[in-house]
């Protein structure tokens, strides 16, 4: 009879670690260029739409709460991911990232769902930005644009 080898015995090939899988969600060891990459899909729109706000957060944001990846977190945790960026961006928030910010932040204090921006930015819906973006710098400190903006 043979002894069974010490230490750990090889685990199946079909098995493997979860460090060693990429992730599709946003995690602590990524830099906000590799958030941005995963959340947009691919997508042109999205990704400058993702690059404008993550830029805009320090001036129009400055007490986020998780700095430059604020934005890319919302998104992520509201499930507004690929192409749907780029349209909200565009149809719902005119191409303005702070009025983007506050969308994401009205959002994510459950002003307006992340279903109902989908539909704006499919045309099926009308999203008062303005009256979101008012409303957001009624409940944060700070929150808007800065006086040479």
């Amino acid at each position: 009879m043979t002894k069974p080898p010490k230490g750990k015995a090889p685990s199946p090939a079909w098995i493997t670690s979860r460090a060693s899988r990429p992730s599709d969600r946003i995690d602590l060891q990524d830099t906000p260029a590799k958030a941005v990459f995963k959340l947009v899909q691919g997508d042109r729109a999205a990704a400058e739409a993702c690059i404008a706000m993550v830029k805009a957060v320090a001036a129009a944001d400055p007490q986020a709460e998780f700095g430059p990846f604020t934005p890319l977190l919302i998104l992520e945790a509201i499930g507004l991911v690929g192409p749907a960026i780029g349209e909200v961006y565009a149809r719902v928030c005119g191409g303005d990232p702070v009025t983007a910010l506050a969308v994401l932040h009205a959002a994510r204090l459950r002003l307006i769902t992340a279903a109902t921006l989908k539909r704006a930015a499919q045309g099926r819906t009308a999203v008062d930005a303005t009256a979101l973006l008012d409303l957001i710098r009624q409940r944060i400190p700070g929150f808007g644009r800065s006086a040479s903006s």
